[in-house]
């Protein structure tokens, strides 16, 4: 029977679905763009990869500092793995670069909040979009066994890019730490 009062509790329960979808909208609106895979050679045998170089065949960097950097970066995560960095001619295998850059379009949803009302026409949430271009940094790192002279391993990131490099280097730094996190694979 429907008494009519809105303290019902089939009136609180749609009250909660509603600020959980308001929630999850509110948190998809506040992603980035973050995009990492990973694919390997599985009959590679990377058990004897303890040191690397890099390789010059990759794609230039735009901006030389960023190349530094980012070669810092890759360094000091291969480090973390006990993989030490050597002359070209003393490698197990070579770390092959190729930064690039895209146009991208990130979309933000946003909510003006829960507005319970009640009547003919119940409760609802106020949700709208918005649109933004925004430029889309993408890494792909090849290893190479310098032995077979083959490809063995891909690693390929895509990050939303931010106005302020430092910001930019920082999500760069995180993205590296994942893509490498299972490195070597088993």
């Amino acid at each position: 029977m429907n008494t009519g009062i809105s303290g019902s509790r089939d009136n609180r329960l749609s009250s909660v679905w509603a600020i959980v979808l308001m929630l999850a909208v509110m948190a998809a609106g506040c992603a980035s763009v973050k995009e990492i895979t990973v694919d390997w050679d599985e009959e590679a045998d990377f058990s004897g990869f303890k040191t690397f170089a890099f390789s010059d065949e990759g794609m230039p960097f735009i901006n030389e500092k960023a190349g530094v950097v980012v070669r810092e970066m890759v360094a000091a995560e291969l480090g973390t793995k006990g993989i030490r960095q050597v002359e070209a001619e003393d490698a197990d295998f070579m770390v092959v670069l190729f930064p690039g850059q895209k146009a991208g379009l990130r979309v933000d949803w946003y909510s003006m909040g829960y507005m319970p009302w009640w009547g003919v026409w119940g409760g609802g949430i106020g949700v709208g979009t918005r649109a933004t271009d925004i430029k889309i940094g993408t890494m792909m790192v090849d290893i190479v066994d310098a032995r077979l002279k083959r490809m063995v391993w891909r690693g390929k990131v895509d990050i939303e890019m931010k106005e302020d490099i430092k910001g930019s280097l920082d999500r760069v730094m995180g993205a590296i730490e994942d893509m490498f996190r299972k490195f070597p694979p088993r």
